[in-house]
């Protein structure tokens, strides 16, 4: 038998052994999918060649791949299909080589010495003891060196709990308190071998102590009569279980001690026995409009003080009556645990936040345009002054502008990620809007600037390289940035000339750009995102962000008009995110401006995003680029045209976008008629994935019916006449060339 074998590669193909020889015998097992393979060989210190195709090879007794016994202590080989017409050689179309006896696998032209099965450790004790933790260390195995060793196997009671490295320690958590565990050592060997396992360790942990504190409270729902609140265990358990938790509750500013329990929860299954990884209670003893601050602690064991209705002290008592021995050894002032960290809930109506697909009637505004940031009078007090009128109309989505401190007006160049003092307004101005767009059921969208970022101050050298608020220097840039002055990594995306490309290949970034997302959604109150630049860094670190703040509807701006390049896109965030349907803006305006319908007709399908995955199609008239870039020809068209493109957009799939400025700009005619587009959307229930059935898309004549949830809607544009067959239609929205039916709704 060999002992600690040692592996040399000599170029690609041939391995020699260096300490015990074998008695002349080599023993090859062949991975292919031929099914009768041979090997055509000779031995070392011969020239006598095996006869063509040569020997075969005999099916393993495993049922996986070929073996042969060659008598000799070293062979030169190839192996063929035993026809021969196909051959496998080794790398380079080299012969193969074998130089010392021994057990040998041939796999995808690679030769591997199979080694003696590994030994386990020895040795194995409890380092140290807790009422949660077991430390564990051993020793290697005898005979073995540490290159053969890839890691070890830890048992608990015979189940496997852990596979780590070589590393001689490993710490088990979560157990129970005075509760024995009898532990098994196994080592696995560099070729995946595992050894029988070591002579069983029992250890006894300690009584059990304190739990921790509940994670993850938070406020799931809210309403005028009740605030809803869930939480996980918690992570640290005491050493036994936690079977119960308490609900304390005290009003905002108030002094902590104060807190009063308003709850208790029952954490077990009492009839399985199995603990609760979720829970929620629901406080119903509210005044609509109040705000109250909450915390939860964990109990190891109720007791009948705490039960709070007749059912609950009957769980109680039985919890008492099955329960463990960990749990019957927790002395009484160890029994609950330190209260989690507090959490806010407000008793009014909660904003239901919009999800990819979720099927609303979502109306989007992009409450903003290109001259905003210049108003007098502070645009989010604009904005806020205009939130009853976008209630009334159902917009239930308000795309804000990037909302951090800037080196431009317009908030495209951002410098301070943290600062939210902008040309739009402050901070606190900031949160008073979206304070008030949440009390009215609008989302805001955060505009997502991250592609770039502008330096606060010059580095020692005089260049631009010293990032504030997340604090960053040269390496966060790109190397190939046309500023010269990155050290970072080359560019995922398309390089810009007015700022420096941010290296999202960088651990640091990648964490403090999804840190700062998180920041908004939670912090600030956002409720969506929209993703700036797209082009401009790879697709999957997009898809990594909008993933890390828990998937919020997102919708990216890549400015294309091929909808398989909008769909390949996607594709690569792996449908995380919308777009803006570029393909769609471009057809509208050219069929109303011709008069001409039939591009709105795909193989009765609509154009674009919105015909081939309307989930994920974002439409719209103007937005602040378009509205004044001359490359799109200018501004969409007259109000009667802009208003006869809102009432296609408004009634059929995808999300529709209104612009600011089409909004408010164009006077109170056009608003009306905005107003009436939106609420017909709202009544029917039309939403992203309504189904569309077109009769007509022709010159003079656009005609459609949508379905939405509650209803359907009849849809005409274009200077020719049309209406809807059979009875029980209302006209809901009509204005030049363009009228909108709708029958059932609300």
């Amino acid at each position: 038998m060999q002992s600690r074998a040692e592996l040399t590669r000599k170029n690609s193909h041939t391995l020699l052994l260096a300490g015990e020889k074998d008695e002349g015998i080599i023993d090859l097992l062949y991975y292919t999918g031929w099914s009768k393979p041979c090997i055509h060989y000779r031995v070392l210190g011969t020239e006598v060649w095996t006869s063509l195709p040569g020997e075969v090879f005999k099916p393993n007794a495993s049922g996986e791949g070929f073996s042969i016994r060659v008598v000799g202590k070293g062979i030169e080989f190839v192996c063929n299909d035993g026809v021969p017409s196909g051959w496998d050689k080794a790398p380079g179309d080299k012969n193969y080589f074998i130089n010392n006896p021994g057990r040998y696998t041939l796999k995808n032209g690679k030769i591997e010495q199979q080694l003696s099965p590994p030994k386990p450790p020895t040795l194995v004790v409890a380092s140290e003891v807790g009422s949660t933790t077991v430390a564990l260390s051993w020793n290697p195995p005898e005979g073995m060196e540490s290159s053969e060793i890839s890691g070890y196997i830890v048992y608990r009671d015979g189940e496997k709990v852990h596979k780590g490295d070589g590393s001689l320690n490993w710490v088990d958590t979560n157990l129970k308190g005075t509760h024995e565990y009898a532990y098994e050592v196994s080592t696995v060997n560099v070729q995946g071998t595992e050894s029988e396992k070591c002579l069983s360790t029992t250890v006894k942990t300690n009584p059990p102590g304190k739990p921790g504190p509940p994670a993850w409270l938070k406020v799931s729902a809210t309403a005028p009569d009740f605030i809803e609140l869930s939480w996980k265990a918690p992570i640290d358990h005491g050493g036994a279980s936690v079977t119960a938790y308490n609900i304390w509750r005290r009003a905002p500013d108030s002094d902590p001690s104060k807190s009063e329990c308003v709850g208790t929860v029952i954490g077990r299954d009492v009839n399985t026995g199995k603990d609760k990884d979720v829970l929620d209670w629901k406080d119903t003893e509210v005044t609509e409009g109040q705000t109250y601050l909450y915390q939860v602690s964990s109990v190891h064991l109720p007791d009948a003080s705490m039960a709070r209705t007749k059912s609950q002290s009957e769980l109680v008592e039985e919890l008492r009556k099955k329960a463990s021995n960990s749990l019957l050894a927790v002395d009484e002032d160890v029994n609950e645990g330190p209260l989690c960290d507090d959490v806010s809930g407000k008793a009014v109506q909660q904003l239901k936040a919009p999800r990819l697909g979720d099927q609303e009637p979502h109306i989007l505004l992009q409450a903003f345009d290109w001259e905003s940031c210049h108003n007098k009078n502070g645009w989010y007090n604009v904005v806020k002054g205009a939130v009853p009128r976008m209630k009334e109309a159902g917009i239930d989505m308000a795309w804000l502008p990037p909302p951090s401190h800037c080196v431009d007006d317009r908030g495209y160049l951002p410098s301070e990620w943290y600062n939210l003092n902008s040309k739009y307004g402050s901070d606190a101005e900031l949160r008073g809007l979206i304070k008030e767009f949440t009390s009215s059921g609008i989302s805001p969208v955060a505009d997502i600037v991250i592609n770039h970022r502008c330096a606060s101050k010059q580095d020692g050298n005089g260049k631009w390289t010293s990032f504030k608020n997340p604090d960053w220097e040269a390496w966060a840039i790109c190397r190939n940035d046309p500023s010269g002055t990155g050290q970072g990594a080359e560019s995922t995306g398309m390089n810009i000339e007015y700022a420096p490309d941010i290296d999202h290949t960088n651990k640091k970034v990648q964490e403090d750009s999804k840190a700062f997302i998180k920041w908004l959604m939670d912090d600030v109150g956002f409720r969506a995102i929209r993703l700036d630049f797209v082009l401009g860094y790879g697709a999957w670190f997009q898809e990594q962000y909008v993933r890390a703040v828990g998937n919020p509807y997102s919708v990216a701006e890549y400015w294309h008009g091929d909808v398989q390049v909008l769909k390949n896109y996607i594709n690569a965030t792996k449908g995380v995110t919308a777009v803006y349907d570029f393909p769609v803006y471009y057809t509208l305006k050219n069929a109303i401006h011709c008069n001409d319908f039939s591009g709105l007709n795909c193989g009765g399908k609509l154009p674009g995003v919105m015909g081939c995955d309307p989930i994920r199609s974002v439409t719209f008239v103007e937005n602040h680029d378009t509205s004044h870039l001359a490359v799109v020809g200018g501004k969409f068209g007259d109000n009667n045209q802009v208003c006869r493109a809102y009432a296609f957009l408004l009634t059929h799939p995808g999300i529709p976008s209104i612009f600011w400025g089409d909004w408010s700009d164009r006077g109170p005619e056009v608003q009306k008629q905005l107003v009436a587009l939106c609420q017909a959307r709202k009544s029917v229930g039309v939403h992203c994935t309504s189904r569309c059935n077109i009769v007509a898309s022709q010159g003079g004549l656009y005609a459609a019916y949508i379905d939405g949830k509650q209803g359907t809607i009849a849809f005409k544009m274009g200077s020719n006449d049309w209406g809807p067959g059979g009875d029980g239609w209302t006209k809901k929205a009509a204005g030049h060339e363009y009228c909108v039916w709708t029958k059932g709704g609300q």
